[in-house]
């Protein structure tokens, strides 16, 4: 059951006053640039801090649906070979333009962030020796922090870097018509108002249960650090994922494999930077207001807007388990111990037809609970945001259209294989497989390298540098990580000079959905039409669907000085007289 108290008094859900959270919109309109008419003491402006958390509540800052399209990470729409979304196709055949509506809604999304985290920074200015020095300086840390995270958003996303730096309230026409500022720049400015935040913010709040969600000195430094690995400094990078890893200030550790992307884990030790949605605060507002505090996700990533691509499917289903983890095992009726269909990571992450060992909901196997049919519902769907197995399809009163459940940014099992690249890149194999193996260890699954200890199964490979990049690049990452967190895919997948690559051998690669005959938990058998994704080889007694179609065009179309970046929108070259 949700803690509905965190609903109430956390930040990130848009409460504006702990204790009069609607109020706020009328007494702070965030388009009015004056900054001495309302902000006369630190209420006031914890108020627009707050108001600077909420953006956070937009779904273009982290656009997860459009990105799993533009990267490999999801299939737009129903129906194979032709998909049905109009918007994925524009993303995941890579024909978008600078006029495309949801690249217009993320670039004034994350400055409407830093024009309220500019509000914040301007008002604490000018109450600065006036006020109590230790809450100041807590307000001031957290708004730099976001304005220098919507910063680093844009730099990662747009113009190769290139975007506009706001540094102030905008007072005049010649302040909003600002130039683009060069990529170099524009890096030096957020990492400033980061290394800030990181230096301000405390490990943890000593009222932690009414500050639950409010960003601390380990969530500064996991962006820090993320840029310093983006631009490959990669010792500066390890200073600050060393911090977040192994600094018992901070509290975070990995979560057992059946709690991460459940309702009754949130803000659980793993989490970093987590969205706090809610279904009680403002329901008035319909699922397509950025201003409502819930999130639409549930259905479009578990609907028919995106279902996820076959490879990953396969990918996910086929890694080896490691045989000595009784995690791994349930009991059969029948057989009695029996190893489980599909792994645990896979089980946590995606639905797949074949996980007859996982409740979906409450009185539902994913077997039987998921959407199934290749050829239109696809092998199956990102499971992250989708209610979780303690709930029945009826407990949300608001539908799925209109979830309470949390979204988390970024979690310490990235941070591990943030810092294994890091190794990697700088020659400490052993180091970047111990990392990596924590992760897997987690999920039961099959241990990278040589034998270290007899209670795991390793695979006893001799990894390479260039073997051990190739696994956490095709492997590792994508699975770990899938559909999250803000563009990771893309940025890796860009960053590693491997988007055409990748693009040709997934459109080389062919799989096929092939019927399947599960198990409901009341005992009856059902089938399914071409519902299990197999292959590479063409399955033993035929097949209902052959895919060899994904990511054809997609690697026909795609140009790096096009697709690399977003452009920057055409509202903005339009309204604005100093970019080109």
């Amino acid at each position: 059951m949700k803690k509905n108290i965190y609903k109430y008094l956390l930040i990130m859900g848009v409460l504006f006053f702990v204790s009069c959270d609607e109020d706020f919109v009328t007494q702070v309109d965030p388009n009015e640039p004056s900054t001495g008419s309302f902000w006369q003491n630190l209420e006031e402006t914890n108020a627009t801090l707050n108001a600077t958390y909420s953006v956070m509540l937009n779904h273009f800052v982290l656009s997860l649906m459009e990105e799993s399209w533009r990267s490999d990470m999801g299939w737009p729409g129903f129906g194979r070979p032709t998909p049905d979304n109009g918007q994925g196709r524009t993303y995941y055949f890579k024909t978008y333009t600078d006029s495309d509506g949801s690249i217009e809604n993320k670039w004034n999304a994350l400055y409407q962030g830093i024009f309220r985290a500019n509000q914040v920074i301007t008002a604490l200015e000018n109450l600065e020796g006036t006020v109590n020095e230790e809450e100041w300086t807590l307000q001031m840390a957290q708004a730099r922090f976001f304005r220098g995270l919507y910063h680093f958003y844009l730099h990662t996303s747009f113009n190769n870097g290139e975007v506009i730096i706001r540094d102030a309230v905008p007072a005049t026409q010649e302040n909003f018509n600002k130039g683009v500022s060069p990529a170099n720049e524009v890096l030096e400015f957020f990492r400033a108002d980061l290394q800030y935040a990181y230096n301000n913010l405390p490990a943890q709040y000593e009222n932690r249960d009414s500050n639950t969600g409010r960003v601390t000195a380990g969530t500064a430094a996991t962006i820090l650090g993320t840029s310093f690995l983006y631009q490959e400094e990669y010792n500066q990078a390890l200073t600050l994922f060393n911090d977040v890893i192994d600094n018992p200030d901070y509290g975070y550790e990995l979560v057992n494999h059946d709690v991460l992307f459940t309702k009754d884990a949130e803000f659980n030790k793993e989490s970093i930077f987590e969205i706090s949605y809610n279904v009680v605060h403002r329901a008035e507002l319909g699922q397509w207001d950025e201003l409502s505090q819930t999130n639409r996700l549930a259905n479009l990533i578990g609907g028919n807007s995106t279902t996820m691509p076959a490879w990953i499917q396969y990918k996910y289903k086929t890694e080896p388990m490691d045989p000595l983890d009784d995690r791994n095992y349930y009991i059969d009726p029948v057989n009695g111990r029996t190893l489980r269909n599909v792994p645990l990571r896979a089980s946590q992450m995606v639905t797949l037809v074949e996980d007859e060992q996982t409740l979906f909901y409450v009185t539902e196997n994913v077997s039987e609970g998921m959407r199934k049919g290749a050829a239109g519902w696809g092998f199956g769907h990102c499971k992250k945001y989708l209610n979780d197995h303690l709930e029945s399809e009826d407990d949300n009163p608001e539908g799925s259209w209109n979830s309470g459940k949390n979204v988390i940014v970024n979690r310490l099992a990235d941070v591990y294989l943030m810092r294994a690249e890091c190794y990697i890149k700088t020659g400490n194999i052993n180091s970047a497989l111990a990392d990596i193996n924590t992760v897997r260890r987690r999920w039961a699954l099959q241990l990278l390298g040589p034998t270290l200890d007899s209670d795991y199964t390793y695979d006893n490979i001799s990894y390479t540098a260039e073997s051990l990049m190739e696994h956490l690049m095709y492997v590792e990452k994508p699975l770990e990580l899938s559909v999250e967190g803000h563009s990771i895919r893309w940025t890796d997948l860009r960053r590693w000079g491997i988007i055409k690559e990748n693009f040709d051998r997934l459109a080389s690669e062919v799989y096929y959905g092939v019927d399947y005959q599960y198990t409901k938990l009341d005992g009856n058998n059902e089938w399914t039409d071409a519902s299990l994704v197999a292959g590479p080889d063409e399955p033993v007694g035929g097949f209902k669907l052959r895919v060899d179609f994904e990511y054809d065009l997609t690697a026909e179309n795609y140009l790096p000085e096009i697709h690399d970046y977003l452009p920057i929108p055409l509202s903005e070259t339009s309204n604005n007289s100093n970019i080109d």
